[in-house]
């Protein structure tokens, strides 16, 4: 194949894969349509409160806590306490769990003065890992890691909820 078929053959793909709406994971910066909230955290100091007001900030949303919550003109973020929970999902001969899921969840709301712009609801992410049962250290630094991405996981849906809330 000639050098200028090869060179329309990379434009073609490159154009249906643009097209398609095809983006590598984590490369859009996702745009809150707010330019400030009020966060109503319940648990303020947990890593899932830092990473969200991280991506908040990365957003361009203004949640300093000089924002007055009762003005009518700023949403409130609700978020309440981060919940995991684990179980096992299949059962090795020696009867323990070979598998397990951890699941992490958080309730939300978005209020504006008196308009429910998210109503209450449960934001939830899940994984099933591999437990090895002759390396317990090895698994609870694995539950450790897992945990951590499903964080990321749980603020990137709630990141996404927020950009497709109503203004």
């Amino acid at each position: 194949m000639g050098k200028p078929a090869y060179r329309l053959a990379i434009l073609i793909l490159a154009l249906a894969l643009q097209s398609c709406g095809f983006a590598l994971r984590g490369s859009d910066a996702i745009t809150a349509n707010f330019s400030s909230l009020a966060l109503n955290l319940q648990q303020p100091q947990s890593e899932f409160s830092r990473l969200l007001e991280r991506s908040l900030e990365m957003a361009n949303v203004d949640t300093n806590s000089s924002l007055d919550a009762s003005n009518d003109t700023i949403p409130t973020l609700a978020v309440a306490n981060e919940r995991v929970s684990n179980r096992p999902v299949t059962i090795n001969p020696r009867a323990r769990a070979s598998q397990v899921e951890i699941r992490l969840s958080v309730d939300i709301s978005l209020i504006r003065g008196e308009l429910e712009l998210i109503p209450a609801e449960t934001l939830m992410v899940d994984r099933v890992y591999f437990q090895d049962i002759e390396n317990i250290a090895g698994n609870q630094e694995e539950v450790q890691i897992i945990t951590a991405e499903l964080r990321r996981e749980l603020v990137n849906q709630l990141m996404r909820r927020l950009e497709s809330a109503p203004q």
